[in-house]
Formats: C-alpha cells, structure tokens, sequence
C-alpha cells in the first residue's frame, strides 16, 4: 500500500470516527430532550410549579347576599372552602310579604364548576326539634354527629352541615301558628382543616344566613342568634 494511500485510508477511518461520535452524542441529547417532554408533562398533569393553577380569590362583591355581611361571609368562605383556580356564587331570594310565609333562599357555590356549598333559608312552622333535624338537616349530616351550638334556640351542627331554626313570626300573624326561619348549611367539599375549625366556619356562616332571613322575612320575633 502506498503512502497515500494510506492517508486516504487514515482519513477515512477518522471521518467514519467523527461521524460515530456525533451519532453518539445525538442519541444521547435525544434521550435528554425526551425525558425533558415527559418530565414538563408530568409536571404540567399534576399541576407541579411553574404549571399549578393559580389560586382562586373569593371577591366580596361576589358572595350570595343572603350570607349576610358579605365581608365576614368572605373570610369564613375563604378559610373553609377547598381551594379552587375560580369561584362563583348562584344566590335566588324570594322575599316574604306582609301576609304570607313565603320566605326563602338558597346559595349555591362553586369552584372549578364543582358545588362546594349550599345555603338554604326558608320560612316555615315551627315543629320538635327532632322532626325538623329528620327532615331538613340529616340528610346533609350523614352519619356525622350533630351538636346544639345555640344554648336554648333550636340548632345543630357537625363538621360538613350547620343549621338553624329559630322563632320568626309569632302566633296569631299567619295562619298556623308560629312560623320560625330554618337555615341549613352544607359543606360540600372543604379545605384541609380541622373538624371543629369547619364546624365553627359553618356555624358562623349559618348565623349570618339567619340574621338576613330574619331581616327580610320580616320577623316580628325577637333574634336570638347572640345565645
């Protein structure tokens, strides 16, 4: 073999060469960009930062106006609620007129088109204790133990419902006897907190549920809610 041929040989040999190293290393920054895409994926599926979903603010302006202040209905909302990336309120009151006992109103809340909560106030004849917790409030409790909150007036509350039933029209106004406002509260889905924290969110919001219902169900009896 003359010599240059064997030049010709060497730089083909390096050629081949340089081309095996290149196909190595394109190999390896393909492996690195796809386990890139899967990672970015992952992150994005399970909502892990820079990609998790902004959390959602609760606006005063914005809550059910049959919650009452809409500003300590908004703290409350917030501290229990489970986070969503939005929310939004459906709040329907029908108010009561001089001669009838058509008081009620329901609040509905969601987050991320999920209900969350509803709030339910409604006027109606007073009745035991234990017929009006059978019909309005067990379903919402479940199995969940329900405790009084409001020393003599007619209540009970558990970690996922709160509810009210209070004097509202005396008797002799309305046919029937007297009338009292029923309010229930049902924690849907709720933020990671304690059971006596989303009891006593509950009971607060069930409160001012009833100081509006006893505002614009024109009650003429007096609010015992500071029991």
């Amino acid at each position: 073999m003359t010599p240059s041929m064997v030049k010709a040989f060497r730089d083909s040999w390096k050629r081949k060469t340089e081309i095996v190293k290149l196909g190595r290393n394109g190999y390896v920054v393909a492996i690195v960009a796809i386990a890139l895409v899967t990672l970015g994926g992952a992150a994005y599926l399970f909502r892990i930062p820079p990609f998790s979903e902004k959390k959602g603010e609760i606006n005063a302006s914005a809550v059910c106006q049959s919650l009452g202040s809409a500003s300590k209905a908004t703290t409350v909302l917030t501290s229990v609620l489970a986070e969503a990336s939005s929310y939004a309120f459906d709040d329907e009151v029908h108010l009561r007129g001089d001669d009838d006992d058509s008081y009620r109103s329901h609040c509905f809340v969601s987050g991320d088109g999920d209900q969350l909560m509803s709030v339910t106030s409604e006027m109606m004849r007073d009745e035991p204790l234990e017929d009006w917790v059978e019909s309005e409030v067990a379903e919402s409790a479940g199995q969940q133990r329900l405790s009084p909150f409001l020393g003599d007036v007619k209540s009970a509350a558990s970690e996922s419902v709160a509810a009210i039933f209070m004097p509202c029209v005396s008797p002799g106004n309305i046919p029937g006897g007297q009338y009292n406002i029923s309010v229930v509260v049902h924690l849907k889905n709720a933020k990671n907190v304690s059971s006596t924290d989303r009891q006593n969110s509950l009971i607060e919001l069930a409160k001012g549920a009833a100081a509006y219902a006893h505002d614009k169900g024109k009650c003429n009896a007096p609010s015992e809610l500071s029991a």
